[in-house]
């Protein structure tokens, strides 16, 4: 009984121990990003302490030393930088902690011939292939073609894979998948993207579709959407749109059956 005990209690006190190993490693690995929440403590100066978020450009506001940019550093890192400036001017030995309160979400955005279209929330650890995206959005409609996925990534980059061999194809945050139609479903066209209601919009029983009114029965842009530059993709080919004009009633733009329309996410 007491080697049982023994072996047990050594056990209990090894838990920890890798536990806290574990999550050092992960905080020296992770690198900040945008819209990651941080919390800065300094040893004995209560009135630094402050909590803020990583804007777009990258950059920090911390008391009296003002904005640094730390985008892509690790935590350590970035502490040490933060460091260095409190010792510049204002204390002799200035003993910083950051921590991440909170992280930035990442997501794909999935379209098309899927049964639930719309963004999907990137795991926080791991990864998430082609045919898991397609899985969260309550995988293809009947009108689906499981040879014909379309993958946008997020510098702009284009491919198309089919379901079933598709194991290996790694998403990255800010990838856009759709799934196409099959030939003989080619009455609608499919709005992806920054829109409050990604998915497919049937051509009307009379008269056409333009797409402003294909954007408008989609819920809208969102409120990241870049509507300088709205893609149509017509038979493999882009067809890149300054929706702006067709807003202001200038110009118009008429779509046709089989058309996908991507709408991109703002980089301002």
């Amino acid at each position: 009984m007491s080697r049982l005990l023994l072996s047990f209690l050594v056990f209990c006190l090894c838990l920890p121990l890798n536990a806290s190993a574990d999550t050092k490693e992960k905080s020296t690995d992770y690198r900040l990003q945008k819209d990651d929440v941080l919390r800065m403590t300094v040893y004995q100066e209560d009135e630094l302490g402050s909590e803020t978020q990583i804007g777009k450009s990258g950059f920090v506001s911390f008391p009296l030393i003002g904005s640094i940019k730390v985008l892509g550093l690790t935590v350590k890192e970035a502490e040490e930088a933060v460091r260095v400036l409190y010792e510049k001017d204002y204390l002799v030995s200035a003993k910083v902690n950051l921590t991440v309160l909170s992280y930035s979400k990442k997501w794909v955005v999935v379209g098309g011939e899927v049964r639930r279209p719309g963004t999907i929330e990137y795991p926080e650890e791991g990864s998430l292939d082609l045919r898991g995206a397609i899985a969260q959005a309550g995988g293809l409609m009947e009108t689906g073609n499981e040879g014909s996925i379309t993958l946008r990534r997020k510098s702009g980059a284009t491919s198309t894979h089919s379901l079933g061999g598709s194991g290996g194809i790694i998403l990255k945050h800010g990838d856009m998948l759709t799934v196409n139609r099959t030939a003989m479903n080619q009455s609608s066209v499919t709005v992806s993207g920054q829109v409050n209601r990604p998915g497919i919009i049937a051509f009307p029983k009379r008269g056409g579709l333009n797409l402003v009114t294909a954007i408008a029965q989609a819920g809208g842009f969102s409120r990241i959407a870049n509507r300088k530059n709205v893609t149509v993709r017509r038979n493999g080919r882009p067809h890149i749109i300054d929706y702006r004009a067709l807003d202001a009633g200038k110009e118009t733009f008429s779509l046709r059956a089989g058309d996908i329309i991507i709408v991109k996410e703002s980089i301002w």
